[in-house]
């Protein structure tokens, strides 16, 4: 499977002018009974690809392997998980605080059948806040499960935008 990238650089940043780069891993986690496992903020009515941020000294793969077992309680192995796309945003002026950021989103498709056991995750304090839960979709559904979830979120930003692009990707390299 090959890595696509989409890069966003409105004010054509080079490499050399970011102060700070953040990397984040996600996994579209699909089962044989063509579900994909997804993460639900209640607070938010937000739905997500489970993942999160890579954190100091830690490989993309080893971020992808914690966040997923924290959020999920899925411990998944380094064969089960294939780096399907990354999304890159070269950010100026980062929430104007005289920084240049460039934040790097790296997605993974991730073949499982281990069903999430709410009694090993590990929530961080915001997503216990947001009643964050997991739940199995149907590949079939899910584009339109994510158009209406982008209607009607409470959060404005643009990872749903993301989840779309992405999953449109996924389902044109997945056909048939």
């Amino acid at each position: 499977m090959t890595n696509n990238k989409k890069i966003y650089n409105n004010d054509n940043l080079t490499i050399d002018e970011i102060d700070e780069k953040k990397v984040r891993a996600r996994a579209i986690i699909i089962n044989k009974r063509n579900e994909i496992l997804m993460c639900f903020s209640n607070k938010l009515n937000h739905l997500e690809f489970p993942g999160g941020h890579l954190e100091e000294n830690e490989t993309l793969s080893e971020c992808l392997k914690r966040e997923v077992l924290e959020e999920t309680g899925i411990f998944i192995n380094e064969d089960e998980a294939k780096l399907f796309y990354t999304i890159q945003y070269f950010c100026k002026n980062y929430h104007n605080k005289a920084k240049n950021r460039l934040v790097e989103i790296n997605y993974f498709i991730v073949n499982c059948d281990t069903e999430f056991d709410n009694t090993k995750r590990m929530l961080d304090k915001e997503e216990i806040i947001e009643n964050y839960e997991c739940k199995y979709i149907k590949v079939n559904k899910l584009k339109k499960i994510l158009i209406d979830n982008k209607k009607s979120t409470k959060e404005n930003n643009s990872s749903l935008d993301d989840m779309l692009l992405v999953w449109n990707e996924f389902l044109t390299i997945n056909k048939g």
